[in-house]
C-alpha cells in the first residue's frame, strides 16, 4: 500500500513523528508537509505565489517541505511525485487540537488535505488529536509540547490509531471510494477507549477576530458543543475515539423539484 502523510502543523510538528512511526509499518510511506503552519486553511489552494520544494529526509522517509497549504501539499504530491498510479492513501495530521464540529471540521487545512486527496480519486484519513488546554498553548505559544507530555501522547496516540484503523481495514468499503474518515482522539481516554462511529457535531463558531489596539487579530469564540449522544465532541468528551465519514460526493444530490426539471 502506497501512503502520502501530509499536515498543517508544518514539519516541525512533534506529532508527525507520531504518525510516521505508526503508518511505516503499514506500507510504502512518502511525506509532503507545509514549510510553515497552515491551520485554518480548509482547502484552500495558493493561487498567486510561486511554489517551492525543499527535499527532506523526515524522520528517515523519503519527503519534501512544500511552500503551500495542505491541498497544495496533497495535489503536489499526488500529480507530481507519483508516476501513472497515485497512492492508495492520504493520511492528514496527527494535528495538534480537535477537528470536530462542522464549523471547525471545514475549517481545518487536516481535513481540507483529505478532500483534495478526495477530488483526486484517493480515499483520506485525518488524524486529530484532542489535548488539554495547558499543552495546546505550550505548542501554540511557543511550538514546543512538554517532554513528559509527548510521551504520554505518543503512547496512548499509538494504541488508538491501532484500534481504529484495524476497524476500518476490515470494512469491505475500505480504499475502494474516494472518502475521507475524520478521525479524533481523546486528550484522557477512557479504560475501554474504542474507535466509534460519529456525525459531524452541530456546532458553529462566531466572532473569529478580536481588536488589538489598531489591528485585529485571530481569536474565536468558542462554539457550544454538540453533546448530543452520538456527535463527535460527545465521542472524543466520552474518552473514545471518533470516526466520522464525510462523503463529498453525496453532498447536494437532493434535487429541490421547486425549480423545475433540467429537461
Amino acid at each position: 500500500m502506497d501512503i502520502l502523510l501530509t499536515n498543517d502543523d508544518s514539519i516541525d510538528s512533534p506529532l508527525l513523528k507520531t504518525a510516521i512511526d505508526f503508518l511505516k509499518p503499514l506500507g510504502n510511506l512518502r511525506v509532503v508537509v507545509p514549510l510553515e503552519e497552515q491551520s485554518w486553511k480548509g482547502k484552500s489552494i495558493t493561487r498567486f505565489s510561486d511554489m517551492v520544494v525543499e527535499p527532506r529526509t523526515i524522520q528517515g522517509v523519503e519527503g519534501c517541505a512544500f511552500s503551500g497549504t495542505p491541498a497544495d501539499c496533497t495535489n503536489f504530491a499526488i500529480y507530481n511525485l507519483y508516476d501513472e498510479k497515485k497512492p492508495d492513501l492520504v493520511v492528514s495530521g496527527i494535528n495538534i487540537g480537535a477537528n470536530t464540529g462542522v464549523s471547525f471540521t471545514w475549517s481545518s487545512g487536516t481535513v481540507g488535505a483529505c478532500l483534495e486527496a478526495n477530488i483526486a480519486g484517493v480515499p483520506a484519513v485525518a488524524l486529530s488529536q484532542m489535548l488539554d488546554s495547558e499543552v495546546f498553548f505550550a505548542w501554540a505559544n511557543d511550538r514546543h509540547i512538554p517532554s513528559d507530555a509527548m510521551d504520554r501522547l505518543s503512547a496512548t496516540i499509538q494504541g488508538m490509531l491501532k484500534d481504529t484503523f484495524e476497524l476500518l481495514m476490515a470494512r469491505e468499503d475500505w480504499l475502494k471510494e474516494p472518502i475521507t474518515w475524520n478521525v479524533n482522539m481523546p486528550v484522557d481516554p477512557a479504560r475501554d477507549c474504542r474507535p466509534i462511529s460519529a456525525y459531524l457535531g452541530r456546532a458553529f463558531y462566531g466572532s473569529i477576530f478580536k481588536k488589538q489596539g489598531d489591528i485585529y487579530v485571530h481569536d474565536v469564540d468558542s462554539p457550544e458543543p454538540d453533546t448530543a449522544e452520538g456527535s463527535d465532541t460527545a465521542v472524543v468528551g466520552s474518552g473514545h475515539v471518533s470516526v466520522t465519514r464525510l462523503d463529498f460526493l453525496t453532498f447536494g444530490n437532493e434535487v429541490d423539484s421547486t425549480f423545475g426539471s433540467g429537461s
